[in-house]
């Protein structure tokens, strides 16, 4: 009875593991990126009207970096999805280091386009707590890929790192067009933005009956990240603001 019972948790964890889930928020954080910038981005990519940004080559390098790591996590799920973990591992490792390579690349766009920001309002201030979002995120990003590396062998764990990982550059995108919706009560906007996450929550907790930290950790730092416009504007932060965008003055 115990045998059987063992065999049939083996079985649940494996179906479990090659679940369409991760796979299925890969898009949707693709498809939210995409539409969140459509106006500030992808419209004029496509033909129509561009903002002064969208004709700057740093932006069209940052959209390029982070929409190709957008597909390569889809494509990565669905490798595990399909049941193709060799070439899935096989890629890992290139992955991890072109995620850390253009995290590099982010947090050097975000100070260049703070700067930017700032000569054309003429307030370097605004400009230096501008760039802590961009910047936090790119902490955010590293930090749960160097726990996804971490992770590797213990799958439930890295697809959840990855995830969060994903979720934390994708989410851009996504407050871009829960801001277009004109709501202004943070108890409706404020669960809109982390939709994919609390998502991805609730999958662990009725479906694999088993939040992982990892998962609590990540709501936890988007709720702080949407909840630090005092702090960007801050003297704690400040001076990191205007160390970070100094070099283009």
């Amino acid at each position: 009875m115990a045998t059987a019972a063992g065999g049939g948790s083996a079985q649940l964890r494996g179906r479990l593991r090659k679940s369409p889930v991760f796979t299925l928020l890969g898009l949707a954080l693709l498809a939210l990126a995409v539409a969140g910038f459509w106006p500030q981005y992808f419209s004029a990519v496509a033909g129509q009207a561009p903002s002064a940004d969208a004709q700057f080559w740093l932006i069209h390098l940052h959209a390029a970096l982070f929409t190709i790591w957008l597909l390569l996590y889809v494509s990565q799920a669905a490798l595990i999805m399909t049941g193709r973990a060799r070439v899935h591992l096989g890629i890992g490792p290139w992955l991890a280091a072109y995620g850390f390579a253009i995290a590099a690349v982010g947090l050097y766009a975000a100070a260049l386009l703070a700067h930017r920001l700032g000569e054309r309002q003429n307030d370097f201030e605004a400009a230096a707590a501008f760039v802590f979002f961009p910047a936090i995120d790119m902490v955010y990003f590293v930090g749960f890929l160097a726990a996804a590396v971490l992770y590797r062998k213990l799958p439930d764990l890295h697809k959840r790192a990855m995830f969060l990982a994903t979720f934390s550059i994708a989410i851009v995108g996504l407050g871009r067009l829960v801001d277009r919706t004109g709501l202004e009560s943070p108890l409706l906007w404020q669960p809109l933005s982390p939709a994919p996450l609390l998502v991805a929550l609730a999958y662990d907790a009725f479906v694999c009956r088993k939040v992982h930290a990892i998962m609590a950790a990540g709501l936890i730092v988007h709720l702080l990240r949407l909840n630090a416009e005092h702090f960007a504007a801050s003297e704690a932060w400040l001076p990191v603001g205007r160390a970070l965008i100094a070099p283009f003055r």
